[in-house]
């Protein structure tokens, strides 16, 4: 385990966004030490440009030839019908050898481990950890480094590195999202746009109308102020983040040259000037356009001001106004310099996002102009642009950095390998077999280990000591680990075992013919799909909160939160969000829920298992929010103890099905109630009933237990009976009287 001093003042990686390879190359030409991106599916930022396979290849090849590294998000829910195509894609990506994966979706984790071992995982943002309990599950999943949820503090952040066995990322600069990662149903309630399927359309960011505190006032109620930590990277560094990230695959490589430029310098301040730098990165920073700047969710005050309702949340520096079309031409009065080669955004007053576009020429005064910087002007435009409303510019003309993309070589994927390493106390031996399973090599080499006092061999650490181990044009795939046990060696003879073996593999297999995989990646999916004794399902039980029973139940199970068990429940449910300073609190109130003789817990968040360890007789079902959307994620679940679980609640009649047929767990549906669609940590500036502009109703509360507001719909989620599943009836946020009903999906496509 990683101690917090060893990682304490270190220099951390900064990771930059890069929505396509223009943008990469000026990230690295920048500073920056890695970069993340996405191809054309399975990722979280869909509309942005993202990378074809060939900007992949070239990509890679540039990186690995210049001591840099990249990450590739493959960060959205995965429905059972698209886990075969998913397996070929991620297929394709292994053979690039990117530096990690960066996955939200639990089944995704366990589809990499078994089919694709050497490629590293990266827990995404969106898989909502956000406290200690949470990374020591990561672990348990084979996830090397857990990217956290945004609205953790400082102070709780600190705390976490220091008992972290994994590598922390935490964001430090961008656009912030108003709800707790991975709990946002929003934009796919009003839309059937999820933003768990990098979909989301933004709804946080319009205006809405409450009904609160006496009177009807209108506000952006839900748009955050962008993330800046440029002041806090010294504390940053001294509490031992391993990696700080920023935010905006949508974003222009001019955006992201001055973003990752300031927090370079800020990184490599010398100790005793940070002052001065900090000055010098600010005048970088101002020259790239977002919204106003802020501290995210850093402390319990931030919180109180991340949310400002009064102020038009979008991204850019506002120079003039739009004032009226005329022959293909938009009319602006300029207050500020604008640029031909500047992209700009026309913005109405309803906060939502207006159209962007670039400008490609400029009239003053009846002449072509380049550059103007106050006046009127007029810019030719085409599709459909607002005739009036605010002009806001979001990036401008610079030069850009990097070598031409057209110039770059394509990455030449190496042959796999895989590895055996037994250590017993008198010897180490690592055999080497191909894709189909023939040995091609077995080295033995003499050593004399000691018992263990404390620590004994971990087969993890001996893992990622080997995956390092490829040898020319070969690399690293699975490694299998067998140990005497009780030994101790030491991380230097581990290290030095492994260069010696890869000295000699690197002469010996020089000359070998390997052997391609015998059997094809849908194959081995197949082989993980199928598992044995699947469950009968054929007499579903139907479950109800509240201590309220549906009529015509065969049975029922009264399920009541944490906060307020009784002898007499049934089933406890967890809550889903948990501060790290709220754990010994829920882990008191566990035991006291056991004392009770409760002996059925209901699963919100992966960092339940951790607090229910040391609970071998009890059931544990997965519920909402815990997204399950294929039967790879209900195996997971089961690894980590779970006897059923919750269909994802966005999921259609269509992906329902398929994951009762397939899972290894009995299912159960949400079948009525009114479910939160946004969760925040901020402090929100309304309460009670709040509406859009178009009418639309929701509720907004806040919960004392866990700080937490919701956001509810005015709707109650109500689908139909599917057969062989347990049913789930919810009657906490009901008022009397239900007449307004929504299915939500499930009589559509969940895209």
């Amino acid at each position: 385990m990683k101690s917090h001093h060893s990682r304490s003042g270190r220099v951390p990686e900064l990771l930059a966004p890069a929505g396509n390879i223009a943008t990469a190359l000026a990230a690295y030409q920048s500073g920056a030490d890695a970069v993340y991106f996405g191809l054309d599916k399975y990722n979280a930022r869909i509309p942005a440009e993202n990378f074809s396979v060939r900007d992949l290849s070239r990509i890679a090849d540039y990186a690995k030839g210049h001591g840099k590294k990249y990450y590739l998000t493959f960060n959205t829910l995965i429905k059972q019908d698209e886990l075969e195509d998913a397996a070929r894609q991620l297929e394709i990506i292994a053979r690039y050898e990117p530096d990690a994966l960066i996955v939200q979706d639990i089944g995704i984790v366990r589809l990499l481990r078994e089919l694709f071992p050497s490629v590293p995982v990266h827990a995404s943002t969106q898989m909502g950890i956000h406290n200690s309990a949470g990374v020591s599950v990561a672990r348990d999943l084979g996830i090397e480094r857990v990217i956290l949820e945004r609205q953790v503090t400082l102070e709780e952040l600190e705390t976490i590195v220091q008992s972290s066995p994994l590598e922390i990322e935490v964001f430090i600069h961008g656009a912030l999202c108003c709800s707790l990662s991975g709990r946002c149903l929003f934009s796919s309630w009003i839309g059937g746009w999820s933003g768990n399927r990098g979909r989301c359309k933004q709804p946080c960011r319009r205006r809405y109308y409450s009904s609160g505190n006496g009177g009807k006032r209108g506000g952006f109620y839900f748009s955050t102020q962008d993330l800046y930590t440029l002041d806090l990277i010294p504390e940053l560094k001294r509490i031992g983040v391993d990696s700080l990230k920023i935010e905006g695959r949508l974003k222009k490589p001019d955006y992201v040259q001055n973003v990752v430029s300031a927090y370079r310098m800020m990184i490599d301040a010398p100790e005793g000037e940070p002052e001065t730098v900090l000055n010098r990165a600010k005048q970088v920073l101002a020259g790239s356009f977002g919204r106003r700047w802020s501290h995210g969710f850093a402390s319990s005050g931030d919180m109180k001001t991340v949310l400002q309702a009064d102020s038009v949340g979008v991204s850019g520096l506002l120079i003039g106004n739009a004032a009226g079309l005329q022959d293909g031409r938009l009319r602006i009065d300029l207050s500020r310099k604008l640029h031909v080669g500047d992209r700009i955004r026309v913005q109405k007053s309803d906060g939502q996002e207006g159209p962007s576009f670039t400008v490609r020429g400029m009239e003053n005064r009846g002449r072509d102009v380049k550059s103007c910087s106050s006046g009127v002007v007029f810019i030719p435009v085409e599709g459909e642009i607002p005739s009036h409303g605010k002009i806001y510019k979001i990036s401008q003309s610079v030069k850009r950095a990097g070598p031409p993309v057209e110039s770059l070589n394509e990455f030449v994927p190496r042959a796999e390998i895989g590895l055996q390493v037994s250590i017993a106390r008198s010897a180490i031996t690592v055999a080497v077999h191909d894709a189909a399973g023939e040995e091609h090599l077995r080295w033995t080499q003499s050593i004399e280990l000691e018992e263990a006092q404390k620590h004994s061999i971990d087969p993890d650490e001996v893992k990622r000591v080997f995956n390092s181990a490829g040898i020319d044009s070969l690399r690293t795939g699975h490694i299998d680990v067998q140990l005497e046990p009780g030994l101790f060696m030491p991380p230097s003879l581990l290290k030095q075992l492994r260069r010696d073996f890869q000295g000699y593999a690197a002469e010996a297999l020089k000359d070998i013919q390997l052997k391609e995989a015998g059997e094809s990646v849908e194959a081995r999916l197949q082989k993980l799909l199928t598992v044995p004794g699947i469950r009968n399902q054929s007499k579903p039980g139907r479950i109800s909160s509240s201590g309220r029973t549906p009529r015509n139940f065969g049975r029922s199970t009264n399920v009541d939160d944490l906060y307020s068990f009784t002898e007499k429940s049934e089933e406890v449910e967890l809550p889903h969000f948990c501060s790290e300073t709220a754990l010994d609190a829920v882990r008191t109130r566990i035991e006291k829920a056991v004392e009770a003789g409760i002996r059925r817990f209901r699963v919100t968040d992966i960092y339940q298992f951790d607090l229910l360890r040391r609970y071998p007789d009890i059931g544990i079902r997965a519920g909402f929010p815990m997204p399950v959307t294929n039967s790879l994620a209900v195996q997971e679940l089961e690894r980590l103890g779970a006897g059923g679980s919750q269909a994802w609640i966005e999921l259609d009649r269509k992906g329902i099905e398929e994951l009762v047929e397939a899972s290894s767990l009995p299912i159960e549906i949400y079948r009525y109630g009114r479910p939160f669609i946004l969760a925040t940590r901020a402090r929100v500036a309304a309460e009670g009933l709040i509406t859009d502009p178009r009418g639309k109703k929701f509720l907004l509360e806040y919960s004392p237990s866990d700080k937490v507001s919701y956001l509810y719909p005015i709707e109650i989620l109500r689908i139909p009976e599917i057969p062989g599943t347990d049913e789930y009836w919810d009657f906490r946020k009901e008022g009397r009287g239900e007449k307004v009903f929504s299915s939500f999906n499930f009589d559509t496509e969940y895209v």
